[in-house]
């Protein structure tokens, strides 16, 4: 039997909170929008964009604007602001070393996804990566099945991820999740949504995946 792990890609792998900053802070001002409190800021990274859109309020008429402004200021800088979480590697590590394969299902549109990953250094110690289309109009649950039916059939499946998007995601298809506290999301919000177990640092996080795979 094969175990694998999605994992989330933005607050769970990496903290890309410094580059999500600078192009929100392009897009807001692209629109002629004051800067929102981080609170709100900082909820736009892990939803699809355009959940966290209508949430702030963007005008129907600015929104295409603010979208390119955003995805614009990404791709020139944003996306290589990105650092990976200390203890993240020696994690993917230890779960690849018990035998776990290890694939990225992420609302980042792949074509991001996949060279942010290559730039962190992150890329070979995975087993696939499946991200969002370019207009970012999937919601989490239908990635996370796109990943799922590409599995061999009977493997063990444990999700891993930082917001409650990730465990309704995994919820959907009967998936567990494991929730994460050093990225996006707080133990209320995991807890409220299911995860099957909360770790707030990255040595914690191999044991836990393992004992809830039953490896």
């Amino acid at each position: 039997m094969t175990d694998v792990v999605l994992l989330d890609l933005d607050g769970t792998l990496v903290d890309s909170w410094p580059g999500a900053l600078h192009a929100l802070t392009d897009a807001f001002a692209g629109v002629g929008l004051d800067l929102p409190d981080e609170a709100l800021l900082r909820s736009f990274i892990g939803p699809p964009i355009h959940d966290s859109v209508a949430r702030a309020g963007i005008p129907d008429d600015a929104v295409g604007t603010f979208m390119a402004r955003y995805q614009r200021a990404l791709d020139e800088r944003g996306n290589l602001m990105a650092r990976v979480f200390d203890g993240v590697p020696e994690a993917l590590e230890a779960l690849r070393a018990a035998g776990a394969r290890l694939v990225v299902a992420t609302a980042k549109p792949h074509a991001r996804a996949v060279p942010l990953l290559a730039h962190v250094g992150l890329a070979p110690l995975l087993d696939g990566v499946f991200g969002a289309p370019d207009d970012e109009s999937e919601s989490k649950g239908r990635i996370i099945g796109r990943a799922l039916a590409s599995l061999p059939t009977g493997s063990r499946v444990l999700m891993v991820g930082d917001r409650e998007h990730d465990v309704a995601g995994a919820r959907e298809h009967g998936v567990g999740c494991v929730g994460v506290l050093w990225g996006f999301g707080d133990r209320a919000e995991l807890e409220s949504a299911g995860a099957r177990a909360v770790v707030d640092a990255p040595a914690a996080l191999a044991p836990a995946v393992l004992r809830l795979l039953g490896a």
